[in-house]
Order: structure tokens, then C-alpha cells, then sequence
């Protein structure tokens, strides 16, 4: 059965959470493997535009077949919810360039908002540091901020972006303003 068959059950919430896990599954380990057809619907939509598809591909069999507007958000709004409960699956098979990583799918697994790199963005721009506050407020130390400014500046300066690091950030305490929360909200994590 097709995915969107399964979803006129009852228990469709119970299904397309269990069929996006194994989804995820696949496509980390065999994604070329025979599947059922719900999971293959799943696998080819993220594959070819991650959860933006899905969620197109639902819009439209959901409409297709006449389904009441308030399940129809219902289905679209698990599918985000699922998104941000496997956001570091979805950034991996991202980063493996195995489903796409197109700058909004990108963001949006990231959780960052628009408003927020908005606003992360002109922080920088008005001499902030929200990295540093965002570490700061997240109980990372100086050290911890010093060490991953020199990934970042050794990665940079050995794909000849940079021909020499920066000046480190000055050590500040942990009272630093707190940066906007990455996270969409849930729950502090």
C-alpha cells in the first residue's frame, strides 16, 4: 500500500512515525535496498527534496483524496514534528549528501528560523558575539569557545580562505547576554 493509504487508518500517526524511523534507517545504511512502497514514497521524496517534498507530496494526495483540512494539518504538522525528533538523522544523511541540503530543508532541520538568524546576523553585525553567548549560555568555557574557533580557523585557513586565523575572542564571563535558542522551542533542548 502506498503511503498515503495508510494514513485514512486510525492509528496513522503510529505508521508514518514508525515508517519515517525505518525510512531514515535505509537511507543511512542500504538506501538502495527493497522496501515496501510507504517507505519507498518516504526515501524517494526526501531523497529528492528532503522534508519540504514529503510534506508537498502529502499536501497533495491529502487533497487528491478529499481528506478534512484539520487532518490534513494534523499529518503536515506530525511530519515537522518528526523532522525536528530526528533533526541530527536528517543532518547527517544532509551532510552525506544523501537527501538534499537546500539552504531552507537546511536550516529548518537545523531549527534555526528565519527571525532567528536575522537576528543572529545583526547581532554580529552590531559587534556582538552571539557564538560566544550562545556557548556561554549552553555552559560551555572559554577553552571550549578558543577550541572550536581553531577548527573553524585551521578548516578555513587550509582551504585557503583565510590566510591567517584571527585574533581569539577575548575571555568574558558566563553572565554574557544569552543568545535566541536554536531549538524551536522544545523545552530548552
Amino acid at each position: 500500500m502506498a503511503l498515503i493509504e495508510n494514513l485514512d487508518k486510525g492509528n496513522w500517526r503510529e505508521f508514518l512515525g514508525s515508517m519515517f524511523d525505518y525510512t531514515l534507517d535505509v537511507l543511512k545504511n542500504d538506501r538502495f535496498r527493497s522496501v515496501g512502497s510507504s517507505v519507498d514514497d518516504l526515501r524517494a521524496w526526501l531523497a529528492r527534496g528532503g522534508i519540504r517534498r514529503v510534506k508537498e507530496h502529502l499536501a497533495d494526495q491529502m487533497k487528491q483524496r478529499r481528506y478534512p483540512e484539520d487532518k490534513q494539518a494534523d499529518i503536515l504538522a506530525f511530519v515537522d514534528q518528526l523532522a525536528e525528533e530526528h533533526r541530527p538523522r536528517l543532518i547527517e544523511l544532509a551532510a552525506r549528501g544523501i537527501i538534499p541540503e537546500a539552504s531552507r530543508d537546511w536550516l529548518a532541520a537545523c531549527g534555526i528560523t528565519q527571525a532567528w538568524l536575522d537576528d543572529w546576523v545583526a547581532r554580529v553585525r552590531a559587534g556582538e558575539r552571539p557564538f560566544d553567548d550562545w556557548m556561554y549560555a549552553h555552559g560551555h568555557s572559554y577553552e571550549d569557545i578558543v577550541e572550536v574557533y581553531s577548527v573553524i580557523d585551521d578548516f578555513l585557513v587550509r582551504h585557503g580562505i583565510l590566510s591567517a586565523p584571527p585574533p581569539l575572542p577575548p575571555r568574558r564571563n558566563a553572565t554574557a547576554r544569552p543568545a535566541p535558542r536554536m531549538d524551536s522551542g522544545r523545552n530548552g533542548h
